[in-house]
């Protein structure tokens, strides 16, 4: 077979981003480490602060 060119295409794109955003309950800045995948939280992200949980699937634009 020959070489696939964009065979790393897929891998990329789903490789999640590591973001801190700050807690929209206490506003602790930086308080919840989010794991985002296409602008989407890929996993309940919790803040360390006071405890909210922002659910997985939250969209980012609504958050930030």
């Amino acid at each position: 077979m020959g070489k696939i060119e964009f065979s790393n295409c897929q891998d990329v794109r789903n490789q999640k981003k590591i973001q801190e955003l700050d807690c929209p309950r206490c506003h602790e800045p930086g308080g919840i480490e989010a794991f985002v995948k296409d602008g989407i939280l890929a996993e309940d992200g919790v803040c360390d602060n006071c405890g909210y949980i922002l659910p997985e699937g939250t969209e980012l634009e609504g958050v930030e």
